[in-house]
């Protein structure tokens, strides 16, 4: 990469070991924030640093002139996943790890920062470097957005490390891209008794298996084919003996779309669902929602604009299109409110077997992955605060 030096390749490794080292779960991440600021203060440039919430920082930086504000996003939590890497760098804390690449995320964002901060005369417009909190509780993204800071941003753009594509690559989606995330979670309330007795019970049981094999049939068959959902139901617990009916099912599970209409459609058509099978079976069913991360869902233009970036200043051809995946990120709710891009950069190597999928407790990419994410920051940046849309 032209624009990434060994000593700031170096940089890259420090800051993204230490964070590896020394991770922090959501909405703690305390003496990460800090030792951002305390690197960001050592740069060049005149960076005026915000707090928007007490674990995150944006650092702005004013170019020549005001013509476009545009946003640079990383995340910056880890997750509550005991590691069982090799690395020499591994987690500190027991319990605790960044096993979705935000500690490479946070280097490749301040190595775009250190390297646009020396540039600060040659930028037009301003860029804003914004270090979120909480993304795996799908949280920070609306956090930061009721704050009211990113109110003057004309674009936002983040990247994810991807082991699934080779380093080099980068995956790219316009419009669709991740979905929305939601979770849900049921509790049946029967009547146990002797399993010898069915009949002196309300089975509880059969009413959870029921509930199931209807939520599949909405997608299936109430939902447009063109139209992606999942309806997904991941725990199922309920009974302590084999021959006793129990008084209570716990269901629980997560439901994934990308269009709102449909979002809206799964969660009112299970509660009805719910409902029929409380007042047919006499139990009492409760059933409870978690709206979780907002569909990513692209702005075409800027994907494209994005496209030929990689492929005129980074690498030709190495802008793959994706199909829309089913995995989620907050960075959608910014999209809701700001145009922007969001895409996959290539960390995979299986050859020196980095292939982990994210969120596995032996996830890692390879490093070389950050000189093609910071590059990208950094062209993104120089190109985007000048912009002229058609």
């Amino acid at each position: 990469m032209q624009q990434i030096t060994d000593d700031l390749f170096q940089d890259m490794l420090r800051w993204r070991r230490y964070l590896h080292e020394n991770p922090e779960l959501s909405n703690h991440e305390s003496n990460t924030v800090d030792y951002i600021i305390k690197e960001l203060n050592s740069f060049d440039g005149n960076f005026e640093l915000v707090r928007p919430t007490p674990t995150s920082v944006i650092a702005k930086l004013k170019g020549n002139n005001t013509d476009k504000t545009v946003v640079l996003r990383s995340d910056i939590d880890a997750l509550p996943i005991d590691e069982q890497t090799d690395l020499s760098f591994k987690s500190s804390k027991g319990g605790i790890m960044h096993a979705c690449g935000h500690d490479g995320h946070t280097a490749m964002l301040l190595a775009a920062a250190k390297t646009l901060g020396e540039k600060e005369k040659e930028i037009d417009g301003q860029i804003w470097f914004l270090f979120q909190h909480a993304e795996e509780l799908a949280t920070g993204a609306l956090e930061i957005l009721s704050t009211g800071h990113l109110s003057e941003a004309d674009y936002i753009f983040g990247v994810h490390l991807n082991n699934n594509f080779p380093v080099g690559q980068f995956g790219l989606a316009s419009g669709r891209m991740m979905s929305a995330s939601d979770g849900f979670s049921i509790d049946i309330k029967g009547k146990g008794g002797h399993a010898a007795m069915p009949h002196t019970t309300t089975d509880a049981i059969y009413v959870g298996t029921q509930l199931i094999n209807a939520f599949n049939q909405v997608v299936a068959r109430q939902v447009d084919a063109n139209d992606q959902a999942i309806i997904s139901v991941t725990t199922f617990n309920a009974g302590f003996a084999n021959n006793v009916m129990p008084d209570n099912a716990k269901l629980s599970g997560c439901i994934r779309s990308f269009s709102e209409k449909t979002r809206i459609f799964l969660k009112e058509k299970m509660k009805t669902i719910t409902d029929h099978f409380a007042l047919v079976s006499d139990c009492n069913i409760e059933m409870k929602w978690q709206r979780g991360a907002d569909a990513v869902i692209n702005t075409p233009y800027l994907t494209e604009a994005v496209a030929n970036l990689i492929n005129e200043k980074i690498d030709d051809g190495k802008a793959v299109e994706i199909m829309p995946q089913m995995i989620s990120e907050d960075f959608g709710s910014y999209l809701k409110e700001i145009p922007g891009n969001f895409l996959f950069v290539g960390s995979g190597n299986p050859e020196a077997n980095i292939d982990k999928a994210l969120h596995h407790p032996k996830f890692t990419f390879d490093e070389e992955a950050m000189k093609y994410g910071a590059a990208l920051h950094i062209q993104t940046a120089l190109k985007m605060s000048s912009y002229k849309e058609d």
